[in-house]
Parts: structure tokens; C-alpha cells; sequence
């Protein structure tokens, strides 16, 4: 591996990891619907318009516009809706530590569903990692509004692990990714928009800390994480793409202690633990192949 991919894939392990806690300070000061669909509405524009400007082109056959739209409206209206939704009533580190097993998912419904091959040592991957989910949920059964909160998680990352699995079938090249980029979250915003006016009352506390989140969030997890995904996926492939998935944990739970002051139980670092041991055997499986 090249070092700008390493160097690539740590700066959005990191990202990816940064959303959960500026996500979480971001709905203390506004709906989660509503600021998701001003974060997509601006970010797909500029990117759309950015792209426009260096050249790229809306060249996409019927089908790849068609999934380009399907992946906004699950990765951005689906998942990362219920994500935000689910930040309102659980700690910004447990869902990023839910978030990380998404390589767990995949491998487990790509197996499902595309009868990809899966050794003993991968299908022990999936348990010992869901097991650690499982841990992190137990301690927490007697709080509802926690178990609400992870429920929310677990729904979300049901729809990102489609949406993943629907990014592999996209043509993208380097001619047109910010022009995906920015489809794929206009995508999404019309989606939230009905959404957000039919449960929300649209009520924002602007002030310097919003509008640092908001830039951040539209400019990093928004633009940013996604353009170096799709360009990761393309020239080093997902399964050492998928290695970089173990920082994401750590840098969450760091992240979420320094911004926000949140902690973790001891069973929460157990769990996380073998969330990783998880991670590591269906990586090292997927190499095998």
C-alpha cells in the first residue's frame, strides 16, 4: 500500500470517527432532520458546483443514476438520519462504536445475499464482533431511553451495510466523484425534508459553536470523507479499505472525551475490545479469499 493511502485512509478513519461527536453536539442546538437537510442541501450543492467547475460531467447510464440516488437515500436519509435521531438520547461513543462494525454487516449479507464465500474463521469474526455489540447493549437494558437510542443505531447501520453494498455496482471515477458526491446528498436532502417538516418545529440557537459544527460537518464527514471512500474503494479495494475500520473505534471514543467529556464503563471498553478481535478475524478472512 502506497503511503498517501495510508496516510488517505487514516485521515477518514478519523473523519468518519469525528462525525458521532460534532453530530452530537450539532443536535443540542437544532433538529437532527432539519440540520441534516441543510448540511446535504448546501453540501451537495457546493459539491455539484465544485466539481461543475473542475471539469467533471453528469455522465452516468440510467443505472448508475438510479443507484447514485438509491445511496443517497439510505446512506444519507436512512442511516445517518436515524443516526442523528439516535444522538439525542445515547452518548456520541457507543454509537460510533455500533457504526464500526459495519464491515461485520457487510461481510455477513454479502455472504447472505451474494453467497460470497465465508471460512469458519470469518463466520467466528461476525459472533465475537456482534457479541460485543450485545455486551454494550445488556449493560443498558434498564435505561429505555438508551436501549431506544441503540435500537435507532442498529437500524441505521442495517441501512448503511445496503448502501455500502449498493456503492460497489456505482461506476465512479475520478472524472466525476464530486459529481456523485453531491447527487448522492441532494439525494438524501429531499428525502429528510418531509421528514423534518412533519416532526420537527424548526427552531435553531445559532451561535459561533453551531456554526463551527456545521462547516465541519458539511465540509469533512460531508464532502471530504466521502470523496476519499469512493476514491479508496476504487484504487486500493475494499478489503484493505476495510482495515483502516479499526481506528475508527479508538479515534471515536478519543474524539468524544476531549469534545465532549464522555466516558466509557469498563464493560463498554470489553465490548469495544471484542468488537475489534471481530473486525480482525473477518479482515484477515476476506484475504484468505
Amino acid at each position: 500500500m502506497e503511503l498517501k493511502h495510508f496516510l488517505l485512509g487514516v485521515g477518514f478513519a478519523f473523519i468518519w470517527a469525528s462525525a458521532f461527536p460534532s453530530a452530537k453536539l450539532a443536535v443540542q442546538f437544532c433538529p437532527p432532520f432539519f440540520f441534516l437537510f441543510c448540511r446535504f442541501s448546501i453540501a451537495g450543492l457546493f459539491s455539484i458546483l465544485l466539481g461543475t467547475y473542475l471539469g467533471q460531467r453528469f455522465q452516468f447510464d440510467r443505472k448508475s443514476l438510479m443507484l447514485i440516488v438509491v445511496f443517497g437515500l439510505i446512506q444519507n436519509g436512512l442511516y445517518l438520519g436515524l443516526i442523528f435521531l439516535a444522538l439525542t438520547k445515547i452518548d456520541s461513543n457507543i454509537s460510533v462504536i455500533i457504526a464500526s462494525i459495519l464491515p461485520l454487516t457487510v461481510a455477513f449479507f454479502s455472504w447472505i445475499l451474494f453467497k460470497t464465500k465465508m471460512s469458519l474463521l470469518g463466520f467466528c469474526g461476525l459472533i465475537v464482533g456482534l457479541s460485543g455489540v450485545l455486551l454494550i447493549m445488556l449493560q443498558r437494558v434498564e435505561r429505555d431511553y438508551e436501549i431506544l437510542g441503540i435500537s435507532l443505531c442498529l437500524l441505521g447501520l442495517l441501512a448503511t451495510t445496503f448502501s455500502t453494498l449498493i456503492i460497489t455496482k456505482i461506476n465512479i471515477n475520478k472524472n466525476n466523484i464530486l459529481i456523485v458526491v453531491g447527487l448522492q446528498m441532494l439525494a438524501g436532502s429531499l428525502f429528510l425534508l418531509p421528514l423534518s417538516y412533519f416532526s420537527e418545529v424548526w427552531s435553531v440557537s445559532f451561535n459561533v459553536t453551531f456554526l463551527l459544527t456545521f462547516l465541519y460537518i458539511a465540509a469533512f464527514p460531508g464532502i471530504i470523507g466521502p470523496v476519499i471512500w469512493f476514491y479508496l474503494q476504487k484504487e486500493i479495494g475494499a478489503v484493505k479499505y476495510s482495515s483502516f475500520h479499526f481506528l475508527v473505534p479508538f479515534f471515536g471514543i478519543g474524539i468524544a472525551y476531549f469534545l465532549l467529556g464522555e466516558t466509557l464503563t469498563l464493560s463498554d471498553m470489553v465490548g469495544v475490545s471484542i468488537i475489534i478481535l471481530g473486525l480482525y478475524l473477518v479482515n484477515r478472512e476476506k484475504k484468505r479469499i
